[in-house]
């Protein structure tokens, strides 16, 4: 199957999820999450911002920075460029390109990932390899091109895993994923 009907299907199925099973399993995916090593150990956690039906990342901010941890949230332009900056507060947010929130740039810093970092990564199906289809823009795999550290985690529901995607020279591969279901590692 072509990826932009893998898209196409995968956003039906997700789309589809009541509004409360979609805040019960983001709810269930940040449990798992927080249990982990990882995630007690790590310092910066690269995360969207959630939109529409994605699973929930902007309602757990709080934890996060109770956590006494930084929160780094991307900034796109063009060219699949990609930065993260540091989120203090909600209020740094406003809305830009396709309806995302992202900080200003000009007002904010930028965050590069150490050893310890979690990126939570968005998807619209991963397979049971990690790879992974995006949006279609690119912007994580020429990002994660030029990064090394931080731990690639997809953020999916368990809908959205697909036993096997036809993967590209440039696509980058994931550590691992959390669904509602549990959290699972990549023998990459």
């Amino acid at each position: 199957m072509k990826k932009q009907d893998i898209r196409k299907n995968m956003l039906t199925i997700r789309n589809a999820m009541p509004e409360q099973q979609t805040k019960n399993n983001s709810a269930l995916m940040w449990q798992h999450l927080t249990k982990t090593e990882i995630y007690q150990k790590s310092d910066i956690l690269f995360t969207y911002v959630s939109i529409h039906k994605e699973a929930e990342t902007t309602s757990f901010f709080k934890q996060v920075w109770e956590d006494g941890k930084k929160i780094a949230v991307p900034i796109t332009e063009k060219n699949r460029k990609m930065d993260f900056v540091f989120l203090n507060a909600f209020e740094e947010l406003t809305q830009k390109k396709w309806g995302i929130p992202e900080p200003e740039k000009s007002k904010s810093t930028i965050a590069l990932p150490t050893k310890k970092s979690i990126f939570l990564v968005p998807a619209i199906a991963i397979d049971n390899k990690g790879g992974r289809i995006g949006y279609g823009g690119g912007y994580y795999d020429t990002y994660f091109a030029k990064i090394k550290n931080g731990f690639k985690i997809g953020f999916v529901f368990a809908a959205q895993i697909v036993e096997n995607l036809e993967m590209e020279d440039t696509d980058i591969l994931l550590d691992g994923v959390i669904t509602e279901k549990g959290f699972y590692f990549f023998e990459n």
